[in-house]
């Protein structure tokens, strides 16, 4: 159990973190997903525990630096406002992990194990990703080190008793998973577009239509637009990853509607891949390869279609 205005903590032994030099920043892309979702929380003499279950219409912003960034609760340093819950993703790019610190100038309402105004910190892109700790009070959180190359971060205020808040920057250092293979060398552009009633996609592509050569490391984007008023269906007719079970060297992933993290749909890095179906006209397939594992391939043949209304 902890005390009042102490953040909670996940076991730290099943989270591998990265370290590395700070000067490995260079040349990275990352991304910064930051969607502030409101909600409302019921007033009374009787204070509710969170107002977690309740949503709003999503707004925010996507913006990429190079070099790392910063971001703070609303209004930050004045007082962040009530019954607000924002979250902030940050992608570091292929064989980076990410560093997170808070300013000293920090204050979340305490409460009983976070229960009510809180930051949450998961390792991973996912609200379900393993947890890290949940933080409140008026000590700022340790430095928090990723495992891989996301972070998911839930700021949460209810509807009673607002503070300062917080500032947090973060930046990047090299995967020790990738230290015997040295710097990744800048990625080629590889996307491709297609669309109709059906057709194939597949990893073949990458070399017969000169993206890449067979050794480079590969990030590869297949967009597949369905005729107007139709739904995308997947299916596989080949798939091995070289390194199975080895995410962070290849994967075959699907996106619903978007690129966009939050609109991943699965992701293949095993020794199976099932059929997908998308609820959008819009599919893309995306494959990554590190220099090791352009032996992955995949093949697979997509579907356009239209569900019939019920009469």
């Amino acid at each position: 159990m902890t005390s009042p205005g102490v953040f909670q903590h996940a076991d730290s032994s099943s989270l591998r973190s990265c370290n590395g030099a700070q000067d490995a920043r260079q040349n990275i892309v990352a991304s910064l997903i930051i969607l502030h979702l409101s909600g409302a929380t019921k007033k009374g003499t009787e204070k509710q525990a969170t107002s977690e279950t309740q949503r709003s219409v999503q707004c925010g912003t996507w913006t990429k630096h190079a070099d790392g960034g910063i971001f703070t609760s609303p209004n930050y340093p004045s007082k962040y406002p009530p019954d607000r819950e924002c979250i902030y993703i940050i992608e570091a790019a292929p064989r980076q992990c990410i560093e997170l610190y808070f300013d000293e100038k920090y204050s979340i309402e305490p409460s009983w194990e976070c229960k009510f105004d809180h930051i949450e910190v998961r390792d991973g892109p996912f609200g379900f990703s393993p947890i890290i700790g949940r933080f409140c009070g008026q000590q700022n959180p340790p430095v928090i080190k990723s495992s891989g190359r996301f972070l998911w971060i839930k700021f949460f205020a209810d509807g009673e008793l607002e503070s300062m808040g917080f500032s947090a920057r973060y930046n990047f250092t090299p995967d020790p998973d990738f230290k015997d293979l040295g710097v990744l060398k800048p990625l080629p552009v590889c996307e491709f577009e297609t669309g109709g009633p059906e057709g194939i996609v597949e990893s073949v592509q990458i070399t017969k239509e000169g993206k890449a050569s067979a050794s480079e490391a590969v990030d590869c984007k297949w967009y597949i637009r369905a005729p107007p008023r139709s739904k995308i269906y997947l299916r596989f007719l080949d798939y091995e990853m070289q390194n199975s079970n080895e995410c962070k060297r290849n994967f075959v992933a699907v996106y619903d509607g978007s690129s966009a993290v939050e609109d991943l749909k699965a992701k293949f890095c095993s020794t199976v891949a099932n059929d997908v179906m998308l609820r959008t006209g819009l599919g893309v397939i995306r494959m990554w390869a590190d220099e090791g594992s352009r032996n992955s391939r995949f093949q697979m043949l997509f579907t356009s279609f239209q569900e019939q209304e019920l009469n």
